[in-house]
């Protein structure tokens, strides 16, 4: 049942404009979504005809598709509520949802806070980032730090999220560039923004060159490539059981 669903998210990631990153990247999304339902369906079935996913979009492609498929099967409705990062603690002090699938900082903090199940954590995935232009616009070549360097000197404007806001893309975003050497050189060009509004200003052609987790690539731009690997990082997924009644999903970017 959750298997057949894997061509659906697949072929989510085949379009050119969206998806120009590595099977692998796309198979660890796949493998998050696929456990984190697995997680939901086992407690949906007993528990609820509603399933409520809060998330901040991280896996939201692929899951969306594996729910669509789920809801087929077992006739459970598959509810999702996306936030920024910055808005899931209000929204799980305000709102009951079924089950979380966090950051693992955010995981942490949760954990320690003693709102999580006892040994209900469990490693997922992880996300990189990559960096995006327009779509239709020529495509640079960052397939090593020294030409993603010439890159993103030589582009007129770059965007990615703001590192002072909840953001382990902007982080490590920001860490690239210090590593090259040129945070301070670009930061008089540099738009910090939401994914959403930083994929605009890309699409739009507002704004040249972005940098976004991979698995969140917005529409209307196309994927250059993946951080170089000694500039790459990761945010690492867990899903996790709520103390509180029934499960809850959370996806922290």
């Amino acid at each position: 049942m959750i298997e057949s669903a894997i061509p659906q998210a697949e072929a989510m990631c085949r379009a050119p404009s969206r998806c120009h990153y590595p099977w692998t990247m796309r198979a660890s999304l796949h493998i998050t979504a696929l456990t984190a339902l697995t997680l939901i369906a086992s407690s949906a079935l007993a528990i609820a005809a509603e399933v409520r996913v809060l998330t901040v979009g991280s896996t939201q492609v692929a899951a969306k598709a594996i729910a669509a498929d789920f809801e087929k099967q077992t006739r459970n409705q598959v509810t999702f509520t996306i936030r920024p990062p910055f808005d899931i603690d209000k929204e799980l002090a305000e709102k009951t949802f079924d089950a979380i699938i966090l950051s693992v900082p955010a995981t942490d903090f949760h954990d320690k806070a003693g709102s999580l199940a006892p040994r209900s954590r469990v490693a997922l995935a992880r996300v990189g980032v990559g960096v995006v232009v327009k779509e239709g616009a020529p495509v640079p070549d960052v397939s090593t730090p020294e030409k993603l360097k010439a890159a993103a000197l030589a582009a007129r404007s770059l965007t990615y999220g703001n590192p002072a806001t909840p953001n382990t893309s902007g982080a490590i975003a920001g860490g690239a560039l210090a590593k090259l050497g040129i945070l301070d050189e670009v930061q008089g060009k540099t738009h910090h923004a939401a994914l959403t509004g930083g994929g605009e200003l890309v699409a739009k052609g507002e704004v040249e060159m972005g940098f976004f987790n991979l698995s969140e690539i917005p529409k209307g731009v196309t994927v250059a490539g993946p951080l170089p690997g000694p500039l790459q990082g990761y945010t690492l997924y867990e899903a996790c059981y709520r103390r509180a009644a029934g499960i809850r999903l959370a996806l922290h970017s």
